[in-house]
């Protein structure tokens, strides 16, 4: 606020004539200064009343001119507030009572402006003698990138699978959903067969095609709410809600010999390759939490693996795979 007024004052006395009509008058000096503050400011008396207001209470919420004026009760104001920025009344309720409040406090709150999408910073400063100062600040562009990096932290960049933090999340919520609803719940974890191998012969952008294309085939074998996330490297743990370990194992199957049998296309002349899976499966248990449940499953990934990989194994020891290789 302060470098704002001290440029206000300094394009005042570089106006000349203006700038000494101005200094003859401090309170228009104030007015030019609340004006030039892209935050809009309110203030209010303990009734109520509105005292004081600059022109960017009607610009950041886009207000038509003479929408609210000097003496209206706020209560008011927040009510064409509201009517204009699409608030539901619980919404206004709760600006209403906010009101009352003697300890300053922050609120972040979306809007709707003109059908755009806005979010707003509220500060609020109650004043000593009764009535409070009200600032809003627009902060639609540092939500924007907030969002962008949260989504950035539960998508993997070059496969577009949930990130470990992410699905790791979502594994402890999934968990006490299927407790609480008594429904079961199948994880599975699966490596990519000698993955190192494709990147030491085909080169890394041969690896990275293999590795979206896993998660393409995941995408278009399981159902929209089921889960794929990215652990690591080559390693992925799928996650199916609704479903016991037998239906699992089918669908893990069914999954491993897509992939065996879809081309690995890395668009350089005579190159397509195929990968195979190995696949560990085990099921949600009474005495599980999210630690154990993938321990059990990366135990079967592993006997997967030794038992030739190309293969899905259940926690249980059973075998369902095709012939080792």
């Amino acid at each position: 606020m302060l470098r704002e007024a001290h440029a206000a004052l300094g394009w005042a006395m570089h106006k000349g004539d203006l700038a000494a009509n101005l200094l003859s008058k401090p309170a228009d000096i104030l007015y030019l200064i609340l004006d030039m503050i892209p935050q809009g400011i309110v203030m209010v008396d303990s009734a109520y009343r509105t005292l004081a207001f600059n022109r960017p209470m009607f610009d950041i919420f886009r207000l038509p001119p003479g929408t609210f004026h000097i003496g209206m009760d706020f209560r008011d104001v927040l009510r064409v507030w509201a009517r204009y920025t699409g608030q539901t009344d619980e919404m206004l309720k709760r600006a209403i009572d906010e009101l009352d409040i003697r300890e300053p406090f922050l609120f972040e709150f979306p809007q709707d402006i003109r059908g755009e999408p806005r979010w707003c910073l509220l500060t609020h400063t109650p004043l000593s003698g009764g009535g409070f100062v009200r600032t809003f600040t627009d902060i639609t562009e540092r939500k924007r990138l907030e969002h962008e990096l949260e989504r950035l932290s539960q998508v993997d960049s070059l496969t577009g699978a949930m990130t470990r933090r992410a699905f790791d999340r979502r594994l402890v919520e999934e968990i006490e959903r299927a407790r609480r609803f008594g429904h079961p719940l199948t994880l599975l974890v699966a490596d990519l067969d000698h993955f190192k191998h494709v990147n030491d012969t085909r080169g890394h952008h041969a690896g990275d095609v293999a590795l979206r294309g896993f998660v393409a085939v995941c995408r278009r074998e399981l159902r929209k709410y089921d889960l794929v996330g990215r652990l690591g490297g080559e390693e992925f743990a799928l996650l199916l809600p609704d479903t016991g370990i037998d239906v699992a194992v089918v669908t893990a199957e069914r999954l491993r010999e897509t992939v065996a049998q879809a081309p690995i296309d890395p668009s350089v002349p005579g190159s397509p390759f195929h990968i195979t899976v190995s696949i560990g499966v085990a099921q949600l248990r009474a005495s599980d939490d999210a630690s154990t449940l993938v321990q059990r499953a990366d135990q079967a990934l592993y006997a997967a693996k030794t038992a030739g990989r190309n293969g899905v194994r259940r926690e249980a020891g059973e075998i369902s795979s095709a012939a080792p290789r």
